[in-house]
């Protein structure tokens, strides 16, 4: 009865290996092709000569940069009226690099935050890590009492990039 055991265990095993081979590449290709980003990266605005220390946060749906001094061409009292219209505003880094933005309204934001519900202009722009440009929606706020101007949201993330919370390229101090 022993040498059954015996016989019978190796193939087993061998089964227990076959299913493995099978099933654990398929685990392993949830992010396959997609580049890996940890909790801060540099990432600059393609179409300027400003490079922000970002912030990753899986839980903001959308995208926010730094905006001051924020005007819109023919404005209207009412955001939604300022859909498609540009709207000019000044971002500035970590390190106090300022640029100035022109690009079209694309939509009003409704955002809930610790602070209450604020509506924010929503535009277009282009934004490159490592050599990766990916357009998207960003939201503009005033981020002045935060230490990361540019927060990443999931809609720049999704479908490209994988986060790793282990990762990082510096902490702002």
């Amino acid at each position: 009865m022993n040498r059954k055991y015996i016989e019978i265990q190796p193939l087993f095993i061998w089964f227990l290996l076959a299913i493995m081979i099978l099933i654990l590449p398929g685990c392993s290709q949830g992010h396959k092709g997609k580049k890996v980003i940890g909790e801060t990266a540099q990432i600059s605005l393609t179409d300027g000569d400003i490079k922000y220390l970002a912030r990753i946060d899986t839980g903001a749906r959308i995208t926010s940069v730094h905006a001051l001094d924020v005007k819109v061409a023919e404005s209207s009292p009412d955001k939604q009226d300022n859909i498609g219209k540009l709207v000019t505003f000044n971002t500035e880094n970590e390190k106090g690099v300022r640029k100035q933005v022109t690009s079209k309204i694309m939509d009003v934001a409704k955002v809930r935050n610790a602070q209450g519900v604020e509506y924010r202009y929503v535009v277009d722009l282009n934004l490159n890590w490592q050599g990766m440009d990916k357009s998207g929606h960003v939201n503009l706020r005033d981020r002045s009492a935060m230490s990361y101007k540019l927060l990443i949201g999931r809609n720049w993330l999704s479908d490209d990039f994988v986060v790793d919370v282990n990762k990082s390229e510096g902490i702002i101090k």
